[in-house]
């Protein structure tokens, strides 16, 4: 009999007895019975501490506007499993991911796989099927020992490198990042996304003789423009327009495209940078009182939010809505923020992963924080919120209310869910751009 998408999660969920288990013999061995390590024409492999999902929804839209077909897979996702496989800009249905799921438990025999690889084999199975052009693979955790890693990629892609997960990648950023140059190959070209990489990066490279592209020097930002190593010299655009996700996952995606000899035009790249965008990446919303959703969870990633929540609301007053996770520093995620906080709603996710919330409100009175409150639901949370920015903003008062929900990917998603915002798929002039729409 066969299992349906939601029996065949719950199988792989407790197949395997650890939820990440580095290391690639197992993974890898299944990948090569079914022959997907080298999922398309071209395969790049992206990582990093943050904007590795808006490094690889650039190379998707960019790749759609060149015309070549593409997969794509991230994680986590938000609501539906489906959004980790992506072809052609669209989610896969439940029967494909279900057929590949299939073919992977036939290939494994007497190898265990965790969630992770299963998930990660079963995109490069439907990748390989469709035969795309362009596989996009971000990387999980890490980068020498993640899942991904076992495909033979054609450039990779490293972003920015900050503190987070060191249980399992190490306590400092010269630790973390000679695990994500694991992704490098020799002689196969590497972007580095930012212009302060870790030593460790760059002595990795030199090592195997991997062509290094580096913000900074090969493309960057300037005082009023923006450059790249294109295909006939040095293409250089003036005066930039703004766009919802960061400029350097743009910068990294348009030079990865360049090095593998993509023609992209000036017209396609101020088309993409103005258009494209990802739920829960800086989402803002106007609706009874202007909502805010980012799924930022890591210290570097708040620190973002706080500064573009400056910039975008000079004048506002924030009603936040936060979760977190017991593994995250947590206490540096809340001193980030605190400056630009004005009242703390705290949900219980319902996730043995998450850090209670009278242990959030605790951490938040002893650093000075008052005006805080415990809520039973994500539902409930964000209706206090709501009610209380539209309450002052009936009296009145001088500030603008910003209803914003941030830190872990489920409570943004829960709270999508409430406000009634649709996550699923692309806008309409993205998917117009999809191969055989």
């Amino acid at each position: 009999m066969s299992r349906s998408l939601p029996e065949w999660l719950a199988y792989i969920e407790v197949l395997h007895d650890r939820a990440w288990d580095p290391g690639l013999d197992r993974v890898g061995e299944v990948g090569r019975r079914l022959n997907v390590l080298h999922p398309g024409k071209h395969t790049i492999l992206v990582a990093g501490t943050n904007g590795k999902g808006s490094t690889c929804e650039y190379i998707e839209r960019l790749a759609l506007k060149q015309g070549l077909t593409t997969g794509k897979t991230t994680s986590p996702h938000l609501r539906r499993f489906n959004e980790r496989i992506v072809i052609n800009g669209a989610p896969v249905s439940d029967e494909e991911i279900c057929q590949a799921f299939a073919m992977i438990e036939a290939s494994r025999r007497e190898i265990s796989l965790s969630y992770f690889e299963f998930s990660t084999l079963a995109a490069l199975v439907l990748f390989q099927q469709h035969e795309v052009d362009l596989a996009i693979l971000e990387v999980g955790l890490g980068g020498r020992l993640d899942a991904m890693n076992i495909v033979n990629p054609d450039i990779s892609i490293i972003m920015k490198i900050a503190l987070d997960h060191q249980s399992w990648l190490g306590e400092s950023v010269e630790l973390i990042g000679r695990e994500k140059a694991g992704i490098m190959r020799p002689g196969i070209p590497c972007v580095l996304g930012e212009e302060q990489m870790p030593q460790s990066v760059i002595d990795a490279a030199e090592a195997l003789h991997t062509p290094l592209f580096q913000r900074g020097d090969a493309f960057g930002i300037t005082e009023k423009s923006i450059y790249f190593a294109a295909l006939d010299g040095t293409l250089r655009v003036e005066n930039p327009p703004a766009g919802q996700l960061p400029l350097p996952s743009f910068l990294a995606a348009v030079q990865a495209l360049f090095c593998l000899n993509y023609p992209l035009t000036l017209e396609d790249l101020l088309d993409v940078r103005k258009q494209v965008s990802l739920p829960g990446r800086f989402q803002i919303e106007r609706q009874t009182t202007t909502l805010l959703f980012d799924v930022a969870h890591n210290p570097d990633a708040v620190d973002r939010l706080a500064e573009k929540f400056r910039e975008t609301f000079p004048n506002g007053y924030c009603h936040a809505v936060f979760a977190v996770y017991k593994d995250k520093d947590y206490q540096a995620m809340i001193d980030g923020m605190k400056s630009v906080v004005d009242v703390w709603y705290l949900p219980d996710i319902r996730e043995d992963r998450a850090l209670e919330p009278l242990a959030i409100r605790e951490t938040l009175n002893h650093l000075g924080e008052s005006d805080v409150g415990t809520y039973g639901k994500v539902s409930e949370a964000c209706a206090a919120a709501r009610k209380n920015a539209l309450a002052r903003s009936d009296a009145d008062c001088a500030k603008d209310d910003v209803v914003l929900v941030f830190g872990t990917f489920p409570l943004v998603a829960e709270a999508l869910s409430f406000f009634e915002i649709p996550i699923e798929g692309i806008n309409e002039h993205d998917r117009s751009l999809a191969v055989g729409n």
